[in-house]
Parts: structure tokens; sequence; C-alpha cells
């Protein structure tokens, strides 16, 4: 998935004490475009750093401005990344605006750089929506201690926004359950929702697939989970196994599609980028039959799967 990284390591915790360097990575946004550094053909993708854009005349002055306005994200491999206006890499010449869906490419040797321009891109988006405070109006400040916007009148704090989701794959014997949000979604997907106040993630997964087909479920089975920075949210993936009744009660209100397909015709029905929960557990079901007995036995409390 887009948080594997291997050997590489990213810290998001908040550095207080991040001041800007000419050495260090910048980044910037504008709507879902990204600036980074302009890619030579068949290299991975990189970041910018302040050196990369900073003019020759009125480097300090320059300098003075960017530190002013930089806010300190995270780190990769302990190289420092901060988040600056677009304006100051819109006419960089060293920087190209991509759309912010490259995260998803099948691109192995640049996958830490990816996770860590998403999730710079999860940052950014709640920096550019938490302005000011909801109790008073008041423009808010940034935490010293945290990553937080504070409010200096009414000490309303704000935290990121992280939206707590569920995925849930329901099968039957040798088949599985896709859907789709949108008839033009390239590959199909699973149930998925986000959670209500009061739930538990496993009373989440039944409520969303009773209200988007109808279905019963047991045998409830924890995955793994994902933070997935394009929906602002942490992802929960659970297994399940259809209890009773197959027929699929569509809310085309939610969905556009929903079916069972068998194991055998999974090929083409997902993505192979590595990059998603959804597509690694609709892989997993199609390559490990042995996890996914047609038959258990009903009083079995503890039934994992090894992953």
């Amino acid at each position: 998935m887009i948080q594997d990284i291997g050997e590489h390591r990213i810290d998001i915790v908040y550095n207080e004490k991040a001041a800007l360097r000419e050495s260090d990575c910048i980044i910037a946004f504008q709507g879902r475009n990204v600036y980074m550094r302009k890619r030579k053909k068949g290299m991975p993708s990189s970041f910018l750093t302040c050196e990369d854009i900073l003019p020759v005349e009125y480097r300090k002055e320059a300098m003075e401005r960017y530190v002013k306005d930089a806010v300190y994200l995270l780190s990769l491999d302990g190289k420092k990344l901060f988040l600056l206006p677009a304006k100051y890499l819109a006419s960089a010449y060293l920087a190209e605006k991509r759309d912010i869906d490259m995260f998803r490419e099948k691109d192995e040797e640049g996958r830490a750089v990816n996770f860590a321009m998403i999730t710079a891109w999860h940052l950014y988006c709640w920096y550019e929506k938490t302005k000011f405070c909801g109790a008073c109006g008041i423009r808010l400040r940034h935490g010293k201690k945290e990553r937080a916007m504070v409010c200096p009148i009414c000490g309303n704090v704000i935290y990121p926004r992280m939206d707590p989701a569920i995925i849930v794959g329901i099968y039957e014997e040798d088949r599985i359950l896709l859907t789709k949000r949108s008839p033009s979604s390239g590959y199909f997907s699973l149930v998925s929702g986000y959670s209500e106040p009061g739930e538990t993630l496993e009373e989440t997964v039944r409520r969303e697939v009773m209200e988007e087909t109808g279905l019963s479920i047991s045998h409830l089975v924890y995955y793994k989970s994902q933070p997935w920075a394009a929906s602002q949210s942490v992802l929960a993936g659970f297994f399940a196994r259809l209890d009773g009744d197959a027929h699929i009660h569509i809310d085309k209100s939610e969905l556009s599609d929903a079916r069972w397909v068998r194991r055998e015709d999974l090929e083409g029905c997902y993505s192979t980028s590595g990059v998603s929960l959804t597509a690694e557990m609709i892989a997993y079901f199609h390559k490990h039959p042995e996890h996914f007995p047609a038959y258990l036995n009903e009083n079995i409390d503890n039934y994992k799967i090894d992953y």
C-alpha cells in the first residue's frame, strides 16, 4: 500500500523548533495540483529545496520571506519538508505542476516521496480550511507545542482532521461483492463508509453493508488499516462472510453498481499499483483462497486471516 515504504522513514510528529534552511525540502499546492521538482525521464519523483528556487539577486531577502511563510509538515529520512505558498514555486524554473493523483502511480522507487507528498496535501487541506475559530470567529494561531490551530481568545484547540472509515470485503464461498460509486470508475471497489458518533468500527461495517446492499454478514475479521489522505481519513479494512440471502438490494444514492464476482473472474477488476487498501484486499481474496474456506465452523470465535 502507499504507506509501505520499506526502509524509508516518515516522521509526521510536529517539531516546534523546525526552522526553514536553504537545504530543506519545500512543497506547494494549488487546489489538487502539487509543485514538485521537474522529472527527468526514468527518474522517480523528488522535492524541490529552497536552494532550487532562491534568486541569485536578493537571495537573503527572499530566504527571509520563505522562512516567515513556511510551515513545517514532516520529515522523510531525516530531511525536513516545509509548506510554502504556491506563488513562490509557480514560476520556479525547476518546478513542475502535477496532479496529486500522482501518488496512485505504480512507482516502487518513488513511493516514499509520493506518500510524503500526499500526506503533505492532507495537512495542506486542513490548514487551508482551519483559519478561523468556529466558536468565536477569531483568526487562529499555530500551536507552539503540538500540531494544532489555537484560538488566542477563547482557547479553542483544533487538531488535524482524520475521519474514521471502514472498508469491508463480503464473500460467499468463491465469490466476493464488488461495488462502484460512479459508473465512470475504472476499477471496482468494496463496500465502504464513515463511522457515526457513538459507533464502533464493527457496528459501522454492519450498518454500511445493510444500508448499501441490504445484506447480512457474520464472521467479521479485521485485516489492516491505512491512512488515506485523498479523503482525509484513516481506513480500517475487514472481511466478512455473507450470512443469509445473497440478493443485493442496492442503494442507488450510494452505489452505481454492486455485483458478486467469482475468484476466477477477478483479473482486471482491481488496480495492481499496490497503492490502496481496497485493491490489496481484493487481490488478497483473489490470491489466497486457502484463507477463505467455503464452510466455517459456526462456533469459531477467533477466526483470523493471516497476511
